[in-house]
């Protein structure tokens, strides 16, 4: 199909990121904070998924030089981003029970791992150990 549009079609050799280029550069970043977090945090290498869209997150709100200082939030939006609802990937954090989960003497509260933030909601995931 690409011939007849006198497309040809190259694909890099194998074990070479370098012909890739920027693509290979962004993915190789966003797996290095990943490392990074999952590491720091202490938590399960079963949560790579959280890790990852909480490392991308964090990319795309922080300042970047390619963007003359701007956040790439900032540069989308027209805005500058909010900070103050950011948390530590990895903190321990208590859940509330539902009173139907819990008797009158029991704890209220469930210790859990902060593991991101809903992509659709106003809300968080966490880990209940």
């Amino acid at each position: 199909m690409l011939a007849l549009d006198g497309t040809i079609h190259q694909t890099p050799c194998t074990d070479t990121p370098e012909q890739n280029g920027g693509a290979e550069r962004k993915h190789r970043h966003i797996i290095e904070i990943a490392r990074s977090i999952l590491l720091s945090a202490s938590v399960p290498s079963e949560f790579w998924g959280e890790v990852v869209f909480t490392a991308v997150s964090l990319i795309n709100t922080i300042s970047s030089s390619h963007n003359s200082g701007l956040y790439p939030f900032e540069k989308f939006y027209g805005h500058v981003p909010d900070y103050s609802s950011f948390r530590v990937f990895g903190y321990t954090c208590f859940v509330l029970c539902s009173y139907m989960e819990c008797s009158n003497l029991s704890s209220h509260y469930v210790v859990s791992v902060f593991l991101g933030y809903v992509k659709v909601k106003r809300g968080i995931i966490v880990f209940i150990q």
